[in-house]
Parts: structure tokens; C-alpha cells; sequence
């Protein structure tokens, strides 16, 4: 591929709290190439958003593009990454290393900040990923609600087989 645009989001919620990255990729036509939308465990925002700079630049890399243009609307992080500002968190200070260890692969490559306006892609996939992991964890509950409820019919046999089926689920993975 000749230029790819790609635009990145990373947010918590908390801080630090379940955090998420967005990432979409697009083509100079602004065709989307691909989509993540993802949790990444406990973190703060800060932290979420190079984690997503981190993954945008793996991931693109497999396109081998001549050319990528990162957009964040994490002001701090272009700077940064651009190497206008530095930070004095040796936590931040790794993750800008690591990312920009990644973008020096590509053939040329920028971090642009842009308003959160039209950042829209990557923070309606950072919802996403939020979205995903509620419904999950509604369904979770409602299946326990049910079992629970089920269970107190059931005769010590019936229980006795649950039980041993529930288990070699568990140990399945």
C-alpha cells in the first residue's frame, strides 16, 4: 500500500480503570483497510492512548504502506511522540520509546493531533469495546441469575452431574 491514514483513540474508565483502544485504518481514499476495537485491562487514559499508538503500529505495519499519518486528538502524545515535549514519567517515557521504535520502521511516517471532532472513528470504537464487554458481562449475570434458580430444583444426582459437566468446562478453558 502507498499511504494509509490511521486514527487512534485510548481511554479508561477510571484512572486508573478498565481502559480500551480504538484504531481504524484507512486508505488514501479514506476506505477503511481495518478496525480494532478492543480492551486492554486496568489503565489510565494516558496509558491506554500509547498502547494504542503502540498496537496502530503494529498492526499497519503488515501493509508495508510507504507512507502512514497517525491522528490522535491527545495533544500531549503528538508532542511528545514528535519529540516537541518530554515527560518525566519513566512509565510514559518506555511506551514512547516503544512506539517510536515502531514508527522508525515505517519508510515515513508523522503523529498529527487533530480535534476529537474528526477523531471520530477511533473513539466510536473505544464505546465499542465498552459496549461489548457490559453486554458480556449483563449476559454473565443472567446466566447465573438462571442457574441459580435452576439449581434449587434439581435432584442431588441432576446437581452431582452439573457440577462434574461444569467442571470439565472449566478445565477446557
Amino acid at each position: 500500500m502507498d499511504k494509509l491514514f490511521v486514527y487512534i483513540d485510548g481511554r479508561s474508565r477510571g484512572e486508573p480503570g478498565e481502559a480500551g483502544i480504538g484504531i481504524a485504518i484507512t486508505d488514501k481514499d479514506g476506505n477503511i483497510v481495518e478496525e480494532i476495537s478492543r480492551l486492554i485491562g486496568r489503565a489510565t487514559s494516558e496509558v491506554a492512548e500509547y498502547r494504542a499508538l503502540i498496537e496502530a503500529c503494529q498492526r499497519t505495519l503488515s501493509y508495508e504502506p510507504e507512507s502512514v499519518i497517525f491522528f490522535t486528538d491527545n495533544q500531549r502524545l503528538a508532542n511528545r511522540v514528535n519529540g516537541v515535549f518530554e515527560t518525566r514519567s519513566p512509565h510514559i517515557k518506555h511506551l514512547i520509546e516503544i512506539a517510536v521504535g515502531l514508527l522508525n520502521q515505517f519508510p515515513r511516517w508523522r503523529v498529527n493531533y487533530i480535534d476529537r471532532d474528526a477523531n471520530f472513528r477511533a473513539p466510536r470504537l473505544v464505546e465499542e469495546a465498552f459496549h461489548k464487554s457490559i453486554k458480556a458481562q449483563m449476559t454473565r449475570e443472567r446466566l447465573e441469575l438462571v442457574l441459580q434458580a435452576r439449581a434449587s430444583t434439581l435432584s442431588d444426582e441432576a446437581m452431582q452431574r452439573l457440577i462434574a459437566y461444569a467442571e470439565r468446562l472449566q478445565e477446557e478453558g
